[in-house]
């Protein structure tokens, strides 16, 4: 007769088994799920490998996906270069190696005004010359510029000379000589030629002494001085890919003579400078009164506004002041890549990441690669790009990210497939 009771008991142990083998194939099918779905999306096979959204890539490049909740950029997935942790739990190790980067110097070129109405006089004494003279002085004396470099040009350019009849042109009787008493070269090559070139390493001395010599008289022709300044700056950004060039404009008075030259068309000379592949932006400093015009000019050079020094103030500080305030906004939000290590040999542009720090604070957070790496796909919420794809120098930082970082600092992690912003909608 059989023993029902050892059946039973039999039945039970099968039963058990039975369902442990059942939890841990659902286990392991949970746990395969969680890693082919990182941030609620399937990972998607192709040529470039898989992506994954607000998680780490793998096998290719990456897509952000969640946002923190200071500045709108995603928090960093990686903070010492080790593993690549995503938001949806997910993980995925891989080696890597993070750097300061450092921030491309820059270089001022100073465009000045030194037509003969910058001899009018100005509350609290001296001419607007003395006043403007002093303070670039000061500024390019000032420690803090040390490793800024510096150049000058000045407008109009005058000719030594000139012939009777010439508008402008005054002629002692009799001995025939002439003098130029109004006016300047319209001639956009002459201004092509600073007074005192950039120089590496800075020679602020010469651009001061240069200041110090410099004699003021005729006309106001901004249009071509300023369009041959900026193609001298285009040709020194193209020498020197690793700095980034910018003008200062300063003037006291609309344009006048050396049609065209109304303030519109020195706006736009400053655009196309703007949208050149070197992107040289133009400050603008106003000195005077009347002068909201150059409001246009400094917004075309994406600047936003022009700095406007009242003669009635003091003319010294406000300039001065003026000049710190484009030291502080101009600095540089293009970052040289650091060598990953050394013996690594060339660096693989899919696998860097950047993530910035704040001023003021110690927690690094991820701004991903503009999508496709693409420049025009920068956007409110930021992102970054390289000045060449194919063998990139530079890492830029897109206008809203740069905005954000203010004297903050960037990493550059070499390793990890680079984190890319998804697709514009």
């Amino acid at each position: 007769m059989p023993n029902f009771t050892l059946i039973r008991r039999e039945i039970a142990i099968v039963v058990a088994f039975v369902g442990l083998g059942a939890v841990a194939t659902l286990s392991c099918s949970q746990s395969a799920e969680g890693e082919s779905q990182v941030g609620g999306s399937s990972n998607t096979s192709g040529g470039a490998g898989n992506r994954s959204h607000g998680g780490a890539a793998t096998g290719g490049v990456g897509h952000a996906g969640g946002v923190s909740a200071t500045g709108g950029l995603p928090d960093l997935a990686v903070s010492d270069g080790g593993a690549l942790e995503g938001d949806a739990g997910a993980s995925a190790v891989c080696s890597a190696e993070v750097r300061e980067g450092q921030r491309v110097p820059i270089d001022m070129y100073f465009l000045v005004d030194s037509s003969g109405s910058m001899g009018d006089s100005v509350s609290g004494g001296g001419s607007k010359w003395d006043t403007v003279s002093s303070a670039l002085t000061g500024f390019l004396e000032d420690p803090r510029n040390a490793d800024t470099g510096v150049g000058i040009g000045y407008f109009p350019i005058v000719p030594s000379s000139c012939t009777k009849g010439q508008p402008g042109c005054f002629c002692i009787p009799l001995i025939n000589l002439c003098f130029v008493t109004e006016g300047g070269s319209c001639d956009v090559s002459d201004y092509a030629t600073p007074a005192v070139k950039l120089a590496l390493p800075s020679q602020p001395a010469a651009v001061v002494s240069d200041i110090n010599g410099h004699e003021i008289g005729g006309g106001t022709p901004t249009r071509p001085a300023l369009e041959g300044a900026l193609q001298y700056l285009s040709e020194w950004a193209n020498q020197h890919p690793e700095r980034k060039p910018l003008l200062v404009l300063a003037t006291d008075g609309e344009p006048v003579g050396c049609e065209p030259n109304t303030p519109q068309d020195v706006a736009d000379v400053a655009a196309r400078a703007l949208a050149g592949p070197n992107a040289i932006r133009t400050f603008v400093i106003g000195v005077g009164s009347s002068l909201v015009s150059l409001n246009l000019v400094a917004q075309a050079g994406g600047t936003d506004h022009a700095f406007l020094v009242d003669t009635g103030g003091d003319v010294a500080k406000e300039f001065g002041d003026a000049l710190d305030q484009i030291r502080g906004t101009a600095s540089s939000c293009d970052f040289s890549i650091p060598d990953a290590s050394a013996g690594t040999g060339s660096i693989d542009p899919t696998k860097v990441n950047v993530s910035y720090v704040r001023s003021g604070s110690s927690t690094p957070a991820q701004v991903p690669q503009t999508f496709m790496g693409d420049p025009k796909n920068c956007d409110a919420s930021g992102g970054w790009y390289y000045d060449d794809p194919k063998s990139p120098k530079v890492i830029k930082l897109c206008d809203a990210t740069c905005r954000s970082l203010n004297a903050g600092s960037i990493q550059v992690e070499f390793g990890c497939d680079t984190v890319e912003q998804p697709p514009p909608r």
